[in-house]
Protein backbone atom coordinates (compact mmCIF):
# COMPACT_ATOMS: atom_id res chain seq x y z
CA UNK A 1 0.00 0.00 0.00
CA UNK A 2 2.26 2.78 -1.31
CA UNK A 3 2.20 5.95 0.83
CA UNK A 4 -0.44 4.94 3.61
CA UNK A 5 1.72 4.35 6.49
CA UNK A 6 2.54 1.45 8.64
CA UNK A 7 -0.91 -1.29 9.64
CA UNK A 8 -2.64 -0.02 11.81
CA UNK A 9 -2.78 -1.12 15.61
CA UNK A 10 -5.57 -1.10 17.90
CA UNK A 11 -5.64 0.54 21.06
CA UNK A 12 -8.45 1.40 23.95
CA UNK A 13 -11.13 3.30 22.80
CA UNK A 14 -11.01 7.16 23.18
CA UNK A 15 -14.66 8.38 21.78
CA UNK A 16 -17.71 7.66 23.36
CA UNK A 17 -20.60 7.35 20.71
CA UNK A 18 -23.79 7.24 22.92
CA UNK A 19 -25.53 9.61 21.78
CA UNK A 20 -23.48 10.68 18.45
CA UNK A 21 -25.22 11.59 15.63
CA UNK A 22 -24.47 9.15 12.86
CA UNK A 23 -24.91 8.87 9.10
CA UNK A 24 -24.18 5.77 7.24
CA UNK A 25 -25.08 5.23 3.75
CA UNK A 26 -26.03 2.50 2.02
CA UNK A 27 -27.72 1.15 5.44
CA UNK A 28 -30.05 -1.39 3.91
CA UNK A 29 -27.95 -4.19 3.43
CA UNK A 30 -24.40 -5.58 3.87
CA UNK A 31 -21.83 -3.71 5.31
CA UNK A 32 -23.91 -0.46 5.69
CA UNK A 33 -26.53 -2.80 7.77
CA UNK A 34 -23.86 -4.36 9.74
CA UNK A 35 -22.29 -0.51 10.47
CA UNK A 36 -25.63 0.29 11.60
CA UNK A 37 -26.02 -2.43 14.06
CA UNK A 38 -23.22 -1.36 15.84
CA UNK A 39 -23.66 1.93 16.23
CA UNK A 40 -26.81 0.95 17.35
CA UNK A 41 -25.65 -0.66 19.92
CA UNK A 42 -23.37 1.90 21.11
CA UNK A 43 -26.40 4.06 21.97
CA UNK A 44 -26.30 6.38 19.14
CA UNK A 45 -28.65 8.60 17.22
CA UNK A 46 -28.88 7.16 13.11
CA UNK A 47 -29.65 8.68 10.15
CA UNK A 48 -29.38 6.06 7.67
CA UNK A 49 -30.06 5.83 4.03
CA UNK A 50 -31.23 3.15 1.46
CA UNK A 51 -32.15 3.35 -2.54
CA UNK A 52 -34.11 0.24 -3.62
CA UNK A 53 -34.11 -1.69 -0.78
CA UNK A 54 -37.13 0.17 1.67
CA UNK A 55 -38.46 -2.67 3.26
CA UNK A 56 -34.99 -3.96 4.21
CA UNK A 57 -33.85 -0.50 5.32
CA UNK A 58 -37.66 -0.04 7.50
CA UNK A 59 -36.09 -3.66 9.07
CA UNK A 60 -32.90 -2.45 9.49
CA UNK A 61 -34.41 0.21 11.27
CA UNK A 62 -36.44 -1.49 13.75
CA UNK A 63 -33.55 -3.48 14.58
CA UNK A 64 -31.33 -0.41 15.71
CA UNK A 65 -34.01 0.52 17.77
CA UNK A 66 -34.46 -2.43 19.48
CA UNK A 67 -30.49 -2.71 20.17
CA UNK A 68 -30.40 0.36 21.30
CA UNK A 69 -30.12 3.59 19.38
CA UNK A 70 -31.13 6.62 20.57
CA UNK A 71 -32.99 7.88 18.06
CA UNK A 72 -33.61 6.55 14.28
CA UNK A 73 -34.10 8.23 10.76
CA UNK A 74 -34.43 6.78 7.72
CA UNK A 75 -33.79 8.68 4.25
CA UNK A 76 -33.80 7.76 0.42
CA UNK A 77 -30.51 8.71 -1.19
CA UNK A 78 -29.08 7.96 -5.00
CA UNK A 79 -25.67 9.10 -5.18
CA UNK A 80 -25.64 9.01 -9.02
CA UNK A 81 -28.52 11.92 -8.68
CA UNK A 82 -27.51 15.28 -7.96
CA UNK A 83 -31.20 16.34 -6.89
CA UNK A 84 -31.48 13.35 -4.91
CA UNK A 85 -27.94 13.71 -3.17
CA UNK A 86 -28.75 17.89 -2.40
CA UNK A 87 -32.45 16.66 -0.73
CA UNK A 88 -31.02 13.60 0.78
CA UNK A 89 -28.53 16.04 2.70
CA UNK A 90 -30.77 18.87 3.71
CA UNK A 91 -33.26 15.88 5.02
CA UNK A 92 -30.76 14.02 6.71
CA UNK A 93 -29.45 17.46 8.44
CA UNK A 94 -33.21 18.69 9.33
CA UNK A 95 -33.95 15.70 11.05
CA UNK A 96 -31.31 16.40 13.64
CA UNK A 97 -28.64 18.77 15.87
CA UNK A 98 -24.70 18.27 13.40
CA UNK A 99 -23.55 15.41 13.04
CA UNK A 100 -20.97 13.44 14.40
CA UNK A 101 -20.02 10.70 12.38
CA UNK A 102 -20.10 9.84 8.36
CA UNK A 103 -19.84 6.57 7.23
CA UNK A 104 -19.27 7.34 3.77
CA UNK A 105 -20.50 3.32 2.31
CA UNK A 106 -23.02 2.99 -0.36
CA UNK A 107 -21.80 1.72 -3.69
CA UNK A 108 -21.87 -0.42 -6.73
CA UNK A 109 -20.22 -2.43 -8.84
CA UNK A 110 -20.21 -4.02 -12.18
CA UNK A 111 -17.93 -7.44 -12.51
CA UNK A 112 -17.02 -7.31 -15.58
CA UNK A 113 -13.40 -7.16 -17.97
CA UNK A 114 -13.17 -3.46 -18.77
CA UNK A 115 -14.30 -4.12 -22.75
CA UNK A 116 -17.41 -5.60 -21.80
CA UNK A 117 -18.70 -2.60 -19.77
CA UNK A 118 -20.99 -0.05 -21.48
CA UNK A 119 -20.29 3.60 -21.30
CA UNK A 120 -23.43 3.84 -19.33
CA UNK A 121 -21.50 0.91 -16.58
CA UNK A 122 -18.74 2.62 -16.59
CA UNK A 123 -20.03 5.75 -16.11
CA UNK A 124 -22.74 5.05 -13.05
CA UNK A 125 -19.61 3.42 -10.93
CA UNK A 126 -17.49 6.30 -11.18
CA UNK A 127 -20.19 8.90 -10.45
CA UNK A 128 -21.73 6.68 -7.69
CA UNK A 129 -18.76 5.29 -5.93
CA UNK A 130 -16.39 8.69 -6.63
CA UNK A 131 -18.73 11.74 -7.40
CA UNK A 132 -21.64 11.25 -5.51
CA UNK A 133 -19.84 10.18 -2.37
CA UNK A 134 -17.49 13.59 -2.42
CA UNK A 135 -20.91 15.38 -3.22
CA UNK A 136 -22.55 14.33 -0.33
CA UNK A 137 -20.20 14.95 1.93
CA UNK A 138 -19.41 18.21 0.75
CA UNK A 139 -22.43 19.12 1.73
CA UNK A 140 -22.69 17.30 5.17
CA UNK A 141 -18.51 17.86 6.50
CA UNK A 142 -19.13 21.16 7.53
CA UNK A 143 -21.36 20.06 9.74
CA UNK A 144 -19.41 16.88 10.72
CA UNK A 145 -18.25 17.34 14.41
CA UNK A 146 -15.62 14.36 14.61
CA UNK A 147 -15.10 11.87 12.09
CA UNK A 148 -15.58 10.50 8.45
CA UNK A 149 -14.80 6.99 7.91
CA UNK A 150 -15.22 6.21 3.85
CA UNK A 151 -15.62 2.36 3.05
CA UNK A 152 -13.17 2.05 0.03
CA UNK A 153 -12.59 -1.45 -1.32
CA UNK A 154 -8.47 -3.25 -1.44
CA UNK A 155 -9.27 -3.13 -4.80
CA UNK A 156 -7.65 0.44 -4.66
CA UNK A 157 -4.33 -1.24 -2.96
CA UNK A 158 -3.93 -3.14 -6.68
CA UNK A 159 -4.69 -3.88 -9.65
CA UNK A 160 -8.28 -6.25 -9.45
CA UNK A 161 -9.45 -7.89 -13.12
CA UNK A 162 -13.38 -7.48 -13.62
CA UNK A 163 -13.34 -4.79 -11.43
CA UNK A 164 -11.48 -1.31 -13.72
CA UNK A 165 -14.34 0.99 -13.41
CA UNK A 166 -14.92 0.39 -9.82
CA UNK A 167 -11.44 0.13 -9.06
CA UNK A 168 -10.47 3.12 -10.41
CA UNK A 169 -13.46 5.02 -8.40
CA UNK A 170 -11.94 3.67 -5.40
CA UNK A 171 -8.53 4.69 -6.05
CA UNK A 172 -9.95 8.04 -6.37
CA UNK A 173 -11.26 8.12 -2.87
CA UNK A 174 -8.11 7.18 -1.19
CA UNK A 175 -6.61 10.43 -2.59
CA UNK A 176 -10.00 12.51 -1.83
CA UNK A 177 -9.30 11.01 1.81
CA UNK A 178 -5.59 11.96 1.69
CA UNK A 179 -6.36 15.65 0.48
CA UNK A 180 -9.41 15.85 2.83
CA UNK A 181 -7.32 14.73 5.82
CA UNK A 182 -4.88 17.48 5.15
CA UNK A 183 -7.21 20.09 4.66
CA UNK A 184 -9.50 19.14 7.67
CA UNK A 185 -7.17 18.44 10.50
CA UNK A 186 -9.48 19.27 13.14
CA UNK A 187 -11.37 15.88 11.82
CA UNK A 188 -10.33 12.17 11.72
CA UNK A 189 -10.87 11.25 8.10
CA UNK A 190 -9.53 7.54 7.39
CA UNK A 191 -10.45 5.30 4.92
CA UNK A 192 -11.65 1.63 5.39
CA UNK A 193 -10.91 -0.98 2.74
CA UNK A 194 -12.88 -3.98 2.97
CA UNK A 195 -11.62 -7.15 0.77
CA UNK A 196 -14.39 -9.67 -0.88
CA UNK A 197 -16.81 -9.60 1.40
CA UNK A 198 -20.61 -11.45 2.10
CA UNK A 199 -22.78 -8.94 0.15
CA UNK A 200 -25.24 -8.68 -2.07
CA UNK A 201 -22.32 -7.39 -4.38
CA UNK A 202 -20.15 -10.73 -4.30
CA UNK A 203 -23.51 -13.39 -3.97
CA UNK A 204 -22.91 -13.24 -0.46
CA UNK A 205 -19.47 -14.68 -0.56
CA UNK A 206 -16.41 -13.33 1.82
CA UNK A 207 -15.51 -11.65 4.72
CA UNK A 208 -18.51 -11.32 7.29
CA UNK A 209 -19.96 -8.23 6.78
CA UNK A 210 -19.90 -8.24 10.46
CA UNK A 211 -15.73 -8.12 10.38
CA UNK A 212 -15.86 -5.06 8.31
CA UNK A 213 -18.36 -3.66 10.64
CA UNK A 214 -16.29 -4.19 13.13
CA UNK A 215 -12.75 -2.32 11.65
CA UNK A 216 -15.19 0.69 10.93
CA UNK A 217 -16.15 1.00 14.58
CA UNK A 218 -12.70 0.79 16.03
CA UNK A 219 -11.52 3.73 13.62
CA UNK A 220 -14.90 5.75 14.96
CA UNK A 221 -14.43 5.16 18.90
CA UNK A 222 -10.67 6.15 18.05
CA UNK A 223 -9.21 2.59 18.63
CA UNK A 224 -6.96 2.93 15.47
CA UNK A 225 -3.47 4.02 16.12
CA UNK A 226 -3.35 5.79 12.13
CA UNK A 227 -2.24 8.99 10.45
CA UNK A 228 -4.64 11.29 9.23
CA UNK A 229 -6.05 9.94 5.81
CA UNK A 230 -4.37 6.53 6.25
CA UNK A 231 -5.61 3.44 4.61
CA UNK A 232 -7.15 1.29 6.52
CA UNK A 233 -7.11 -2.94 5.67
CA UNK A 234 -9.33 -5.29 6.96
CA UNK A 235 -7.45 -8.07 6.23
CA UNK A 236 -5.12 -6.75 8.62
CA UNK A 237 -8.23 -7.53 11.55
CA UNK A 238 -8.78 -10.97 9.88
CA UNK A 239 -7.69 -12.59 13.05
CA UNK A 240 -8.35 -9.91 15.53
Amino acid sequence: MEDSGPAPTRGPATVALAGARVVVTGASLGIGRATAFGFAAEGSRLALTYLEHEAEAREVVERCRKLGAADVSLHRLDLGDEESITAGAAEILAAGEGLDVLVDNAGVVVWRPFLRQSFAEIDHQIRVNLVGTMKLTHLLLPHVRDAVIVVGSTASLHGTPTLSAYGAAKWGLRGWVKALAAEHPDKRIVAVHPTVTATRMNEFRGMPTEKVAEVVMMAARGELRVRPGADVDVRDFADG
